[in-house]
């Protein structure tokens, strides 16, 4: 989960009710689909860690996913969630087991890859939770690379930024600013709330 916990900050709340709460206030898009959880009915959230892969440079450094990911956890808040972006290659693995072990040491609460993972099996196992748009057999460090850490991403019609609150369940990605969550979560219970109103309703309850 994320630094609040799951049983304060989201409870009665799912990505789609965060995302109504979000088109209230802003006019971007917020949201992105198509990831699946390495644990079913697993949810995630909290502040973004940001490290960005692209397609491999011989004359580039070949920086270590988990000396990455120490560097960017170190400039957002406590309970980060690690998002890793790989937009020119979502089928290739960003990260294995060992990696996502070594993660889930340095802190991360969870882990949103916008590519592919290797041993998802195993990551179901991992008290982090683990996202990604699929799974491969293959290691792909002979064609992608850590190209930046702490930036900006773009990936899924979204765009993610270093501390941005994300939350992730089986419906979809939500991003939120940080400073905004606490709105945004609460206005997202009032949307629950009326909503299972409306059911009752229509049910002639």
């Amino acid at each position: 989960m994320g630094s609040e916990g799951p049983d304060d900050l989201t409870t009665g709340v799912t990505s789609a009710s965060i995302c109504d709460a979000m088109a209230r206030r802003h006019p971007h898009r917020c949201h992105a689909v198509g990831l699946v959880p390495a644990r079913a009915g697993q949810v995630t959230h909290g502040p973004a860690a940001t490290i960005r892969f692209g397609p491999r440079r011989d004359d580039l450094p070949d920086h270590d996913l988990a000396a990455a990911a120490e560097h960017a956890l170190a400039d957002v808040p406590a309970g980060a969630v690690v998002v890793i972006a790989a937009p020119d290659a979502p089928g290739e693995a960003v990260a294995g087991g060992k990696k996502l072990a070594a993660l889930e040491e340095l802190g991360a609460e969870g882990v949103i890859a916008w590519g592919a993972i290797r041993d998802r099996a195993e990551a179901a196992s991992y008290r982090t939770g683990v996202w990604a748009l699929g799974e491969t057999p293959r290691a792909s460090g002979d064609r992608l690379q850590v190209l930046e850490v702490g930036g900006i991403l773009t990936f899924g019609g979204v765009t993610v930024l270093p501390g941005d609150w994300v939350y992730v369940d089986e419906a979809g990605l939500v991003v939120v600013p940080w400073d905004e969550r606490h709105q945004i979560v609460d206005a997202a219970r009032g949307i629950e709330e009326d909503d299972a109103r409306a059911v009752r309703s229509i049910r002639g309850g």
